[in-house]
């Protein structure tokens, strides 16, 4: 196996937190809307399917059928809770604590406990198949030579099915690595998009939850960390401060040990408020 050569940063190991990838909302379930004069399926619930080859914003009934149209205000409005999901089924090492087990352990739980669009109709929207982050996007938190060496790391992944990525954990990387990091970055960027687009039709905006991997409050600007690879939320506030105008963002750190959030917001601190819990 080989490593891929990223500057040296501090020793932080210990189990992450998904931070992004799947929106969605709960309480009584009701008909959204109607189209070609036919009902929601009242078994199934809605979904909405932001598609990554351009065709741009649908909504699928129960039965997955799709349906290509700009998303109705209706649907935010309703919205309580929205997610998305990025399980990164790709990137994974067999035996590590940041397994591909994780996020779909998650949303069977989810499923049990009844809280997805299939139980609680409108009040839980689930936005899937959304735009991976741009690496402009990215390179407004991390430096480009971190994400150029990355990407070009892949290849050498491919190869040999596995390489650890210079950082702790250890924190590794397949020949899938960089491209489910994006999506899962792009998640917290389709969650932001959404809730200031809510913010927009009424006082009471849904809440979002991006439930994603790789995970990424460890991830410094220079290179990964703590099995992180790409800092999700950090890359989330940077878009919404430069596509939406926001002055300042406050993130709240849960983990039992030191996010290296902190390391991030040194850089920031008349933007973002970084507060944290271990």
């Amino acid at each position: 196996m080989e490593r891929l050569r990223i500057p040296s940063v501090p020793i932080l190991g210990g189990r992450m937190v998904p931070l992004l990838r799947h929106y969605r909302v709960f309480g009584a379930h009701r008909p959204l809307i109607q189209t070609a004069g036919r009902n929601q399926n009242l078994n199934g619930g809605w979904s909405v399917q932001c598609a990554a080859n351009g065709s741009g914003t649908s909504v699928s009934d129960g039965n997955g059928a799709r349906k290509d149209f700009a998303l109705p205000d209706s649907l935010l409005r309703d919205a309580r809770v929205l997610y998305c999901a990025s399980p990164a089924m790709g990137h994974n090492k067999e035996s590590h604590p940041e397994s591909n087990k994780r996020v779909p352990a998650i949303v069977d739980a989810l499923e049990k406990l009844e809280l997805t669009p299939k139980h609680r109709g409108s009040q839980v929207l689930e936005i899937q198949n959304f735009y991976p982050a741009s690496l402009d996007d990215v390179a407004r938190v991390h430096s480009r030579t971190y994400i150029t060496g990355l990407e070009k790391a892949m290849s050498r992944a491919s190869d040999e099915g596995l390489i650890f990525i210079e950082g702790t954990g250890p924190t590794y990387a397949t020949h899938t690595t960089f491209q489910e990091s994006l999506l899962s970055a792009g998640a917290g960027i389709t969650l932001v998009d959404s809730v200031v687009a809510a913010s927009k039709l009424g006082p009471s905006p849904p809440l979002g939850f991006a439930l994603v991997r790789p995970p990424g409050h460890h991830a410094v600007p220079e290179g990964p960390m703590g099995f992180c690879v790409f800092g999700n939320i950090a890359v989330a506030a940077r878009y919404a401060q430069h596509q939406h105008g926001l002055k300042r963002v406050m993130i709240i750190d849960f983990d039992v040990h030191h996010g290296n959030a902190r390391k991030l917001s040194r850089y920031w601190q008349d933007e973002l408020n970084w507060s944290g819990q271990w």
